[in-house]
């Protein structure tokens, strides 16, 4: 597993039921203000990196030539009445709600989409939690479809996508794990799928059943006419999906 350090998370219980308001009967008449192109919210970050405020980490990602660390955010701007304040979920001065989902831990205010706070990812995930599990080997949380139905790989949420290269385990785009165990985009599987990519760019294995293919394929070799030369010539040939040598000709017609 990685060395890399945990978040310290004191008070557990009391900092998950915090971050869980989202069925508070108050807070179902919460109207928003204005929102960036990533979170619905009533606040603004201070970037602990450059001390500007952004709606969002992504806001001022995109802005900068480096990341902000969401967890060292120590205050919020209200967008009703400006004020700065410590991190919370209401506003000290004006008591608008910030967001009916907050996560004192991710920082992160949002409207409900049945978002739980994760204490091995580190970070908030989209549910609802009872449809998910963490998976302590890929150290990621999966559908509970997945559980015992895929190839476990070693921290692979780690990883970043081998199609687009972003960082999969805080991505906010669907992901899929195919026979491999290498997690992919969803959109980004789709496109290989569009351009006839079916090899996993990081191991080569075939990322679908390709059982159907290889026999289509098989016909169409078979039905080609080779010169006389050829017709016996012998390939050494690795087979990408189970790591196999294996012997092979160029039309077997005569077998």
């Amino acid at each position: 597993m990685s060395d890399e350090p945990k978040e310290e998370v004191n008070e557990k219980d009391s900092v998950i039921a915090e971050a869980n308001i989202s069925n508070d009967a108050d807070l179902k008449n919460v109207t928003y203000l204005d929102k960036c192109n990533h979170y619905t919210r009533n606040c603004k970050l201070k970037a602990p990196c450059c001390s500007v405020f952004y709606s969002c980490r992504f806001c001022h990602d995109e802005d900068n030539d480096h990341e902000m660390d969401r967890h060292k955010v120590m205050e919020v701007q209200c967008k009703r009445c400006d004020t700065i304040q410590e991190v919370r979920k209401d506003c000290c001065k004006c008591g608008i709600i910030f967001g009916e989902y907050f996560c004192p831990i991710c920082r992160l205010y949002d409207v409900p989409k049945h978002q739980f706070h994760c204490l091995k990812c580190g970070i908030c995930r989209v549910g609802p939690e009872d449809k998910y599990y963490h998976c302590d080997t890929c150290n990621a949380c999966l559908s509970l479809e997945l559980k015992g139905q895929h190839k476990c790989i070693e921290n692979v949420s780690r990883s970043l996508c081998p199609i687009c290269q972003e960082f999969l385990h805080t991505s906010r785009s669907g992901i899929e794990i195919p026979r491999c165990g290498h997690m992919i985009h969803q959109e980004c599987l789709k496109s290989c799928a569009e351009q006839r990519l079916y090899q996993c760019p990081v191991c080569k294995e075939s990322l679908w059943d390709m059982k159907e293919v290889w026999q289509e394929m098989d016909e169409v070799c078979a039905a080609v006419q080779l010169p006389e030369e050829l017709v016996h010539v012998k390939l050494f040939i690795l087979c990408q999906d189970c790591h196999k040598y294996f012997f092979g000709i160029f039309n077997d017609n005569e077998k």
